[in-house]
C-alpha cells in the first residue's frame, strides 16, 4: 500500500524543506513539504487546496459528461445496434447449446449453454434484464424515473472503472471508460451444464470446477471440446452456406487427451461436418471413426540440413505410404 502512495505521489516530487537551519543538528526538527503541481512548487497545504479546487472543476464536467452519456445512450442508433448484436449474440447461443443437445457423445454426456444477464454489483446499478428493457423502450415516452435509472447505473459502472484504472495506474479518457461501460459482453455471463447418462430426464447440473473435477479423462476432454466445437458449427450454420468447407485448425490437437478417448475427438468432428488441419507430435488419426483422411510427416533424420514430407492416406481401414 506504502508502495502504491509513493508511486501514486511521484508525479508531484515531493521534497521538504527544514523551517530553521538551526534545527538541523537536533533531535526534533520542523520541516516543509514541498511538491510540484502543473510546474509550481507549492507547500502542502496550498497542493491540497489546489488538488480540491481541480476535484470541483472535474465534478461540474463530469455532471455534463453524464448528460453527454445519457443522449450517447438513448441514441437510437446506439440502441438499435446494440440491441442487434445482444440478438444476434443471443440467437448463437441458442444454436450452440442446440447443437451440443444433439451430440451423442460416447460416454453418454450431454452439454447444454445458458448466456445468462448479470446481476446489479451495486447499488445504483441495475441487472442485465431490467437494463435491457429501459434501453429497449422509446425514449419519446420514456419517464424521467427511467432516464435517472439508466444514468445512475452507466454513472456507476464509469466510476468504477475509473477507480480501478487508477489503483492499476493506467489513465483512462472518459471515452475509453465509456466504451468500456456500453461493452454489453461484460453484462452476461456463460454457464454450462450436463447431463449424464443421455436419459432426458436426468436433472441438468452447472458443470462447477468440483464437477469437472470428478469427471473421467475423457469426460473432461468431452466438457472442453465439445463446447468449443459447438461454438465453430453454430458460426458455420448463421453463415448458412451448406456448400462452403466448414474448416477448423488445431494447433497440438487434442494434446493431452489419451489414445483411447482422442478416437472419440475425431467422432465428434466428423459428426459435426468439419474439415479440418490438424497439427501433432504424435497424432495419426487413424481411427474407424475416421473414414478418409491425408497426413503430411515432416521427417527430419539426425543432424540432416533438410526436411523431407512423407505422405500418407489413411481410408477408414489401413494407413498406406503414397508414392512422390
Amino acid at each position: 500500500k506504502n508502495m502504491h502512495m509513493a508511486s501514486t505521489l511521484n508525479p508531484y516530487r515531493v521534497g521538504t524543506q527544514p523551517l530553521f537551519a538551526s534545527e538541523e543538528v537536533r533531535l526534533r526538527s520542523r520541516v516543509c513539504i514541498e511538491l510540484y503541481l502543473d510546474g509550481q512548487r507549492l507547500d502542502l497545504l496550498d497542493f491540497i487546496r489546489r488538488l480540491e479546487n481541480q476535484r470541483e472543476v472535474e465534478e461540474q464536467l463530469l455532471s455534463q459528461e453524464d448528460r453527454r452519456l445519457f443522449e450517447t445512450i438513448l441514441n437510437q442508433t446506439v440502441i438499435t445496434k446494440l440491441s442487434h448484436r445482444i440478438n444476434n449474440s443471443q440467437e448463437w447461443t441458442q444454436r450452440m447449446s442446440g447443437i451440443m443437445e444433439q451430440l451423442n457423445t460416447s460416454m453418454g454426456l450431454r452439454f447444454s449453454l445458458v448466456w445468462k444477464g448479470k446481476p446489479a454489483d451495486q447499488q445504483k446499478e441495475l441487472d442485465t434484464g431490467e437494463l435491457l428493457t429501459l434501453l429497449r423502450k422509446n425514449p419519446m415516452v420514456m419517464g424521467d424515473a427511467d432516464r435517472q435509472k439508466i444514468t445512475d447505473h452507466f454513472r456507476a459502472k464509469i466510476n468504477r472503472a475509473r477507480e480501478r484504472s487508477q489503483m492499476e495506474a493506467t489513465p483512462a479518457t472518459y471515452s475509453e471508460l465509456m466504451r468500456e461501460a456500453l461493452d454489453f459482453r461484460n453484462w452476461f455471463t456463460f454457464r454450462l451444464f450436463y447431463q449424464k447418462g443421455g436419459a432426458e430426464k436426468q436433472t441438468k447440473k452447472e458443470l462447477t470446477d468440483s464437477a469437472f473435477n470428478s469427471f473421467s479423462g475423457g469426460e473432461k476432454a468431452m466438457a472442453m471440446y465439445v463446447p468449443l466445437f459447438a461454438a465453430l458449427a453454430a458460426q458455420y450454420a448463421a453463415a448458412n452456406h451448406a456448400e462452403a468447407p466448414r474448416l477448423m485448425a488445431l494447433d497440438e490437437a487434442f494434446a493431452g487427451v489419451d489414445e483411447t478417448n482422442i478416437e472419440s475427438m475425431f467422432a465428434l468432428v466428423h459428426e459435426l461436418g468439419f474439415d479440418y488441419i490438424m497439427n501433432s507430435q504424435a497424432l495419426w488419426g487413424c481411427y474407424p471413426t475416421v473414414s478418409s483422411l491425408n497426413i503430411a510427416e515432416l521427417w527430419r533424420p539426425q543432424n540432416a540440413q533438410i526436411v523431407t514430407v512423407l505422405r500418407y492416406h489413411w481410408d477408414g481401414h489401413v494407413r498406406r505410404l503414397e508414392e512422390s
